[in-house]
């Protein structure tokens, strides 16, 4: 029998839960406050959702997909990644009746299997934002800047923003229709999947990270040259609003993300390294004008972009930016005999309702263990109750900062803790 767990999964516990709901609620409070409001969906939908909503083309549901049969015979796929599932329910609830924007965020885990490596597993996690509704270059100026404002938050050092634009529909065709003649030619001394993508979405070629495609990548059309007016107009106003953001970016042609469905502004958060070659992308998101409308839904666009949550807690420890997660007490209460060790689960229960952290130890009523524990959980106070104790109505604290022992009354103990926890 097999009792480890599946190979590409981790188990969190300890400090590794603790900077993991770190990091949600610095990521969810942030964008709160640019007006989103959360969504949960399931973790797993049929598949036609991500067949249609990813593309069909795409590594994702080509190689990574987790798909099986229930059953009821129906094909059902763990979530891969966000944004199809959230669009999912953006339409089968309607949400866009009465109102010209809506702003989603999500937190949870996605699945695909991949080869697992460093930063990369089967089981992972993404924070997310959706915008439905508006097609404006301060809006996607202004999702940019919330994914800034977390990395800023976060202090996350060496962050370059890499943008680029794969135009709308018409600079698409043409800017695909020049890079199918320009790979055409040279088509077989490119990886078999590239070759498959040249008629289908030659685009996708530009996204490979094959090292014997690069060559020849480098050298490709640039869709600066096949944009159409507007959207050379359109990109051209959404670094003017960054620049006013005091947002860095690098212009980045070959840019275009790993997921069919994004059309215009695309976009990473990458730390950067001295070479250009082990670039480490955090986030990554987009516009997507037609995807909404391709699920049956009204001609809206939408926008957003995911993190990755494990990879921002190897970047944050890396960098030496995690907080101090120490679970200490407040209080641990030392009982003496069974009679106090009653007592004692009583006193925690009063004190925990009143906000503070208290541990008892259940089993030991000798006094060297139970100072050990307060000592492991780094107590502020210690509060011993024993045979006098309980004769007399007292309690007995040690305040472990200022190194002072002193007996109150019960009645007392509230009064003592607040006006000595400063």
């Amino acid at each position: 029998m097999n009792y480890q767990k599946v190979k590409g999964t981790q188990d969190f516990f300890n400090q590794q839960v603790l900077k993991y709901r770190y990091l949600e609620e610095v990521m969810t409070s942030l964008v709160k406050k640019f007006g989103y409001r959360e969504i949960i969906t399931p973790i797993f939908e049929n598949t036609e959702v991500f067949v249609r909503g990813v593309g069909d083309e795409t590594d994702i549901v080509k190689k990574e997909m987790y798909t099986f049969k229930d059953k009821g015979n129906r094909f059902v796929t763990l979530r891969p990644e966000g944004t199809a599932a959230v669009v999912r329910s953006f339409l089968e609830n309607k949400m866009y009746v009465n109102t010209n924007l809506t702003k989603l965020y999500y937190f949870g885990p996605m699945f695909r299997y991949e080869r697992p490596q460093a930063g990369r597993f089967r089981q992972f996690s993404q924070f997310g934002i959706e915008a439905f509704g508006d097609s404006s270059p301060l809006l996607d100026a202004d999702v940019i800047n919330s994914a800034f404002q977390i990395i800023k938050k976060l202090g996350i050092s060496n962050i370059v923003l890499k943008i680029n634009t794969i135009g709308d529909f018409a600079s698409r065709q043409n800017y695909a229709k020049a890079l199918k003649e320009y790979f055409r030619p040279q088509i077989q001394s490119f990886c078999e999947d590239c070759q498959s993508r040249l008629d289908r979405n030659p685009l996708r070629i530009l996204d490979c990270k094959v090292d014997q495609n690069q060559p020849l990548v480098r050298q490709a059309p640039q869709i600066n040259d096949y944009l159409t007016d507007e959207a050379k107009t359109y990109f051209s106003q959404v670094l003017g609003i960054l620049d006013v953001l005091q947002i860095p970016y690098e212009v980045t042609p070959t840019l275009v993300r790993g997921l069919d469905y994004y059309t215009d502004t695309v976009f990473e958060f990458v730390i950067k390294s001295t070479d250009e070659t082990n670039n480490l992308t955090l986030c990554g998101g987009g516009k997507y004008s037609d995807l909404i409308k391709s699920f049956g839904g009204p001609d809206l666009p939408g926008i957003g972009y995911a993190f990755g949550i494990e990879r921002l807690m190897t970047i944050l420890d890396e960098q030496d930016l995690m907080p101090d997660f120490s679970q200490n007490a407040d209080v641990v209460i030392i009982g003496l005999d069974q009679i106090a060790k009653t007592v004692s689960l009583e006193l925690a229960t009063h004190l925990r309702l009143a906000g503070y952290v208290v541990e008892i130890d259940y089993r030991n009523t000798s006094m060297k263990p139970q100072f050990r524990l307060a000592e492991t959980k780094n107590a502020r106070f210690i509060i011993i109750i024993g045979e006098e104790e309980l004769q007399n109505n007292t309690y007995t604290i040690k305040n472990t900062i200022l190194k002072t022992q002193v007996s109150i009354a019960q009645s007392d103990i509230f009064k003592y803790l607040k006006e000595n926890q400063k």
